[in-house]
């Protein structure tokens, strides 16, 4: 595990163009979720929290339907780290995510946000589509 770890700082100390990337990558998926009206909270670092209101069920569509249908994966924080009744979504992009996978993501959260507005995520029949199989 140790050299592991010493084998990635000496690539990002070679290789300054992987952060670069990162960040720039952060920076457009941060900026295009703002743009789209998303509360990310107060963010300095790659991980973007993005906060939807809803219950812990609805949380759980959500986050079933950006990885079952859009592809993406993300962890999901709730109650008592979050207040009842607020969802936390965390996008963790990398260096090696490209400016058409952020566009995707940044529709795709649009998508699922009007989704929930709409009540489609009230029911526990996405969740239950995933047990069951």
């Amino acid at each position: 595990m140790v050299i592991g770890s010493l084998k990635r700082l000496e690539l990002i100390r070679n290789n300054p163009e992987f952060k670069n990337n990162l960040w720039k990558i952060v920076n457009a998926i941060q900026s295009g979720l703002k743009k789209q009206g998303f509360n990310l909270g107060k963010t300095e670092s790659p991980v973007t929290p993005v906060f939807f209101q809803g219950s812990v069920s609805q949380g759980t569509n959500v986050l079933l339907d950006l990885r079952e249908n859009y592809d993406i994966f993300t962890s999901i924080v709730v109650y008592p780290v979050v207040p009842k009744g607020t969802i936390m979504l965390r996008i963790i992009p990398t260096a090696v995510h490209t400016l058409e996978q952020v566009e995707r993501t940044i529709k795709a959260f649009s998508e699922v946000a009007q989704k929930l507005k709409e009540g489609a995520y009230d029911s526990d029949e996405i969740v239950n589509k995933f047990v069951a199989s």
